[in-house]
């Protein structure tokens, strides 16, 4: 990727043949002072980012772990109510299909005892019998059932009919159970159905998943931004050293240049000193070649000259 300055960074560790020239050529790896060029891989190695990085994506995958662990907990205490509420379904219709045997039985006993009677399935009797069950059911009479139910209660039930409606109202706890247990049922299953609508609505488990992947992706840019503060900090560095020695270059150059218009200097005003002496002092029989360089060595000191500073100065005592 491109950041400012001209830096260009590229993680891993691999480098091709080009940068490994480079490396031959600059005696770094990490540096190209022409491309400005950082290969993040080699941070890994020179600064303390490996384990900011793998700090960064642990806690990354942690969260994003965590968001789709949290989505899937709550998907599955939706499973788990759904799983519940089929549960109790299949245990209601369990019941109820014990209390529906329980009927059966009721039944034939019933026409056992119809049979018994000698009593007709279409006989006036019977179909007394069935309007006097509706009634203590507590159904709906039109006028003319009331009319009949009034006249049955007025001339009084038969033996038969007596015994049957004991029979039924017996029964009718098992009818109870079964009439509470669809009731139950029909709740359990509109409550599921409403769930399962309200889930279709709003996919947790895939927003828990984007959410997911967009906190991955946010501590990828982070660990980019990361290591490109990493190599700018390091580039600058590396900067400043380079100047810092182009500075003690230019300033040991400065020195050198003054130590050298010194030197000219001093070898100026000695032969200036040479030139000035007589030739008579200086060829006197008296005067040895030691005492003359006394003598100049004497005039060297006063300015206070080192003898390597005049290195080459000649003196030519025949002149």
């Amino acid at each position: 990727m491109n950041i400012q300055n001209n830096i260009t960074v590229f993680s891993g560790d691999t480098r091709n043949n080009a940068q490994a020239e480079w490396t031959k050529k600059e005696g770094t790896d990490s540096y190209d002072k022409k491309s400005r060029t950082v290969y993040a891989g080699n941070f890994l190695k020179e600064f303390p980012l490996r384990e900011k990085i793998q700090q960064k994506k642990a806690q990354a995958q942690e969260r994003a772990m965590k968001i789709v662990g949290d989505a899937w907990d709550a998907d599955k205490v939706i499973d788990d109510e759904i799983r519940q509420r089929q549960e109790r379904i299949r245990e209601l219709r369990e019941d109820n299909k014990d209390a529906m045997e329980n009927l059966k039985e009721f039944r034939q006993m019933e026409d056992d005892l119809r049979e018994g009677f000698g009593v007709a399935a279409d006989s006036e009797e019977q179909m007394d019998l069935e309007l006097l069950k509706r009634d203590a059911r507590g159904a709906e009479l039109t006028k003319e059932e009331k009319e009949r139910l009034a006249a049955i209660q007025e001339n009084g039930m038969t033996e038969y009919q007596r015994r049957a409606l004991e029979i039924d109202k017996t029964a009718s706890y098992y009818r109870k159970i079964v009439a509470s247990n669809n009731v139950a049922v029909a709740e359990e299953s509109d409550v599921i159905e409403g769930i399962r609508a309200e889930r279709n609505k709003y996919h947790p488990m895939l927003d828990a998943q984007a959410q997911a992947e967009d906190v991955l992706a946010s501590a990828r840019d982070e660990v980019i931004g990361l290591v490109t503060e990493e190599a700018k900090e390091h580039l600058d560095e590396e900067q400043e050293k380079r100047e810092e020695q182009a500075e003690a270059i230019e300033e040991k150059r400065e020195e050198q240049e003054e130590i050298l218009e010194k030197r000219e200097e001093r070898e100026e005003e000695l032969e200036e000193l040479i030139e000035d002496m007589p030739v008579k002092e200086m060829t006197d029989l008296g005067q040895t070649v030691d005492e003359v360089k006394q003598q100049v060595q004497k005039v060297l000191n006063e300015a206070n000259l080192l003898e390597e500073d005049i290195k080459g100065a000649k003196v030519d005592l025949n002149a």
